[in-house]
């Protein structure tokens, strides 16, 4: 089995690449899907996140992500807490999705949080898709219905472009056409395949 992480800032186009590396036969662990998974319904994470912030975020079995997200997304300490927590089950969870998959299976762990996680440390190539900050906050606008302000705390929060083209074997810039950005990924899961 090849494990090959994906990371980029929110609104950079991670999510595209994951759809056309589906599209070339790579196996594709969402980790965001994974953490909202664990947050839907009663489990020991969502039990340990409302020991750590309190359980006016959970309701019917469920975090409410948007209200967690808009405190730990203006504090720092909180925001590390909040990871300290769900990683640990996030990373739990994948080990068991990968013990379900063929030995010959390529797998593309889409994690935002990368690094941060560990999760590099399980993987033999990384890939990040790189964005111009307006790009990903209009994006992140766009697709979330947040305010600017909201956009800009939450990549904030997230390693800077520099640290992920220092830390990655393969970059893709996605700054220029929606057609060049697409060839641009086939090239580089093609050369992941091989």
């Amino acid at each position: 089995m090849r494990l090959i992480g994906l990371c980029g800032r929110s609104g950079s186009g991670k999510s595209s690449f994951c759809l056309i590396a589906q599209e070339q036969g790579i196996t594709v662990i969402d980790c965001d899907a994974v953490y909202k998974e664990l947050v839907s319904k009663p489990t020991e994470c969502l039990k340990e996140i409302g020991e750590s912030f309190g359980n006016e975020f959970i309701s019917g079995g469920f975090l409410n992500r948007k209200e967690l997200a808009r405190v730990v997304f203006s504090d720092r300490e909180k925001l590390d807490l909040l990871n300290s927590v769900t990683h640990k089950h996030i990373r739990i969870e994948i080990d068991r999705i990968l013990s379900t998959l063929p030995d010959d299976a390529i797998v593309l762990l889409d994690a935002p949080t990368l690094f941060e996680s560990g999760i590099d440390g399980i993987c033999e190539h990384i890939v990040s898709v790189i964005a111009t900050d307006d790009f990903c906050k209009a994006r992140i606008m766009q697709r979330d219905g947040i305010t600017e302000e909201q956009a800009l705390s939450r990549l904030s929060n997230q390693p800077a472009n520099d640290f992920l083209i220092e830390h990655s074997d393969t970059v893709i810039y996605n700054d220029s056409t929606v057609e060049a950005f697409y060839d641009a990924s086939r090239g580089v899961i093609e050369a992941l395949k091989g």
